[in-house]
């Protein structure tokens, strides 16, 4: 099975609540892009108007290899199209708020999955268990970039709860940025191979606070102290990004823990961090148990009294493997790291779910889901539950 052969395979189109009001201060456009990250896209704009990010608005970050229409405003922007290599905007006129994630209501999919060896009745069959069961609703591994490419998961943002200052600000460094630059991969293979000779890369760093934070090391002798004032240097919204990566996969490993008490595990399928559980089918009482289950993002304040008791049960597993004693433990003395915590449904119910034979070997998958939730959840659920697939 494979997606994303070539970006025109995963077309992703936002659904979201803003419109031109014919007046307004926010310039709105449709930012259609191919092949190149949101953060990129938006990075280049950026400079290009001489404008600070702040000034553009957007909902969602959307993959790299693939083709992504969606909403952007830019504060007083200009009131045409504006075309780049390998992205545009198309101006479709003022309005009077900028797009957030708040106005984002979902998006929808035309996913073509290739080299798949499975009969149409097959496929339409695990399609109505999906429209009729939903599937669990992980954070998947395009929300990990921070950890990709190691042997195995290592959080910067766990280093820091532990108190592990350079082991974190070298996870937080070393490992791919958000955006994935070619310009930040090489500042980053830079400081893997030269740790503590911080002169070495300062020419790399393409970031103001990348390089305020190396200039901060090289004047400043190694030590916990320094480790953990270098940190306080970092990007807020890129610390944020850290502390979000872990607090998702341990919702994931909370969500793995329930669906293991409950008994419902199909199959497993192979991610970036271990493994992901499925079921194909659930009995009654099952489904209406988890088709209303809520589980919360951990953090600090999280008071886990009035949940499930089986998602209690597996909050102290995942608590327990993560040698935390309580979720307390998960307070940062690092300003910037902070978890927010908000309830994420369990299971998830891609809506207008069908697909299109459209070569022998290569099928189109199409359906809306809600924002939040990933696409390639659906395709994994659905063609590893085929045997042949």
């Amino acid at each position: 099975m494979k997606i994303k052969s070539k970006p025109e395979d995963f077309v992703v189109s936002e659904v979201a609540d803003i419109t031109s009001e014919g007046k307004g201060e926010f310039a709105l456009y449709l930012l259609k892009k191919n092949n190149i990250t949101t953060w990129e896209a938006l990075g280049r704009l950026a400079k290009h108007l001489h404008i600070p990010l702040s000034r553009v608005g957007y909902g969602g970050l959307k993959d790299k290899r693939a083709v992504a229409h969606q909403y952007v405003t830019i504060y007083q922007g200009p009131k045409k199209d504006l075309k780049f290599g390998s992205f545009e905007l198309i101006y479709l006129g003022q309005t009077s708020k900028p797009m957030d994630q708040s106005r984002l209501l979902g998006n929808r999919f035309e996913i073509t999955v290739r080299d798949v060896d499975v009969e149409d009745k097959t496929l339409e069959e695990e399609i109505e268990r999906v429209r009729k069961y939903g599937v669990p609703n992980y954070f998947d591994e395009q929300r990990f970039g921070s950890v990709k490419g190691t042997k195995k998961p290592e959080f910067a943002a766990k280093y820091i709860i532990k108190g592990d200052y350079e082991k974190a600000l070298y996870l937080a460094l070393v490992t791919a940025s958000p955006d994935e630059i070619q310009e930040s991969r090489k500042f980053r293979e830079c400081l893997k191979k030269n740790w503590r000779r911080w002169e070495n890369c300062l020419s790399l760093a393409r970031l103001k606070w990348e390089r305020e934070l190396l200039n901060f090391l090289i004047l400043h002798q190694p030590s916990k102290r320094t480790f953990k004032r270098a940190l306080q240097l970092m990007d807020k919204e890129y610390l944020f990004f850290l502390g979000n990566a872990y607090q998702s996969y341990l919702w994931n490993e909370v969500l793995k823990r329930v669906l293991e008490r409950l008994s419902v595990v199909d199959f497993k399928v192979p991610y970036a961090l271990g493994e992901l559980y499925f079921y194909r089918t659930l009995d009654e009482e099952k489904q209406e148990r988890l088709r209303g289950l809520k589980i919360p993002l951990p953090s600090p304040r999280l008071n886990l009294e009035g949940n499930d008791p089986v998602v209690q049960d597996s909050f102290k597993d995942v608590l327990l493997a993560e040698d935390l004693r309580e979720l307390k433990e998960l307070r940062s003395l690092v300003k910037g790291l902070i978890f927010k915590s908000y309830p994420r449904p369990a299971v998830i119910y891609p809506q207008d779910l069908r697909f299109e034979r459209i070569e022998e070997r290569a099928v189109k998958l199409l359906f809306f889901l809600e924002k939040g939730s990933y696409a390639t959840l659906i395709v994994k659920r659905i063609f590893y539950a085929c045997e042949n697939a």
